[in-house]
């Protein structure tokens, strides 16, 4: 098993940043954690974080970066998502620039090892195929292409440069499918689509063994390996909140009354993550192994 470093960087230290900082700060790691936001700052210094405030974007920002730069040894999350399209700045100006601009810093570093999260999103695979972490991708949108070009990026800095990617995250103040249930929003695009989930707490713990692994692969896979159609997902919500379940569109509908483009509809992946392989190399095992385990532990904890 691999000794990790003592210091630790999290580029983007929002929701899952913040769980996995308070895992490395009970055992005793120092973890550099950037945010835009003085507020955020604040919270991560009051979590036992040291704070950077850092735009991935901005270069001019990065010298902040410095002491995690001088560590002796440096273990390194890059957790940045890519933003909205109708944001500045852009998607691909987070994934590429962002990217980019931090591996530069890093140069200037001792990098032990370095693990980027990405998305389940880039597997395009639309009928059902089972997928796991040494399945090629096949990107369908151009989010996903994106990404996908932030990994390369990220990859083809060296060998201690791996990536994760995260089936859909969910956890306490942030459960998928609840704000539309509780608004009464129809359901949309196949309700028999796969749905794919990782428990904000599974998540942190496989990013932790990945970097304890002797050898984790290039790529790996975070999800609790239990696919679900989506309206199965949905109804067991429903029950679970109070509400009722959502309405069924067909896709005739949808086009005719939201005006959203057929092709879109059709293009939705549906595909069976399989933990397998990312499970063998790294020693991890999903507490939480399906969503009616992760959902009861999320709405029966204290707020």
């Amino acid at each position: 098993m691999a000794e990790p470093a003592r210091d630790t960087l999290i580029v983007g230290c929002g929701y899952l940043g913040r769980h996995l900082a308070s895992r490395l700060i009970e055992r005793g790691c120092t973890v550099y954690a950037t945010t835009r936001s003085p507020d955020k700052a604040r919270q991560l210094a009051e979590l036992g974080a040291r704070p950077l405030l850092v735009h991935v974007t901005q270069p001019v920002t990065h010298a902040a970066l410095r002491p995690a730069i001088e560590a002796p040894t440096l273990d390194v999350f890059y957790l940045v998502p890519p933003g909205r399209p109708d944001r500045s700045p852009s998607p691909r100006q987070v994934v590429l620039g962002g990217v980019a601009h931090v591996l530069r810093s890093l140069r200037n570093g001792h990098v032990r090892r370095a693990v980027l999260v990405s998305s389940s999103a880039v597997y395009g695979q639309r009928d059902r195929q089972r997928v796991d972490a040494d399945t090629p991708a096949e990107a369908q949108d151009e989010r996903a292409k994106l990404l996908l070009e932030g990994e390369k990026l990220w990859l083809d800095a060296g060998e201690a440069y791996h990536v994760l990617r995260l089936a859909g995250l969910y956890g306490p103040h942030r459960v998928v499918g609840m704000k539309a249930l509780r608004q009464g929003a129809p359901l949309l695009g196949d309700p028999q689509a796969l749905l794919n989930l990782i428990h904000v707490d599974d998540a942190a713990e496989l990013l932790l063994a990945m970097m304890r692994a002797d050898a984790p692969g290039r790529i790996e896979l975070g999800c609790d390996g239990r696919p679900v159609p989506r309206i199965e997902y949905y109804q067991h919500l429903a029950q679970l909140i109070n509400a009722p379940p959502p309405e069924i569109l067909t896709d005739e509908k949808v086009i005719a009354l939201l005006g959203v483009n057929a092709d879109r509809l059709r293009r939705s992946s549906s595909k069976a993550l399989d933990p397998a392989p990312t499970c063998r190399r790294t020693g991890w095992r999903p507490r939480y192994v399906d969503y009616h385990a992760g959902l009861a532990a999320v709405l029966h904890s204290p707020a």
